[in-house]
């Protein structure tokens, strides 16, 4: 399955350089105008958490 924006977004500005979900919001605002909770993200970020976990 391909990443979408969101996902590509929260691995990297999240996972990889530590950034809180605040900043997820406004660069997904900033760059590509899309408007997402922070429970949203948050969810999506469990998810892929646990996606994680089950593959290694």
């Amino acid at each position: 399955m391909e990443e979408g924006l969101i996902n590509r977004a929260l691995k990297r500005l999240v996972l990889e350089e530590g950034n809180d979900l605040r900043e997820v919001q406004q660069y997904l605002l900033m760059k590509f105008r899309i408007e997402v909770d922070q429970s949203v993200l948050q969810k999506r970020l469990d998810k892929m958490s646990i996606q994680g976990k089950a593959v290694a």
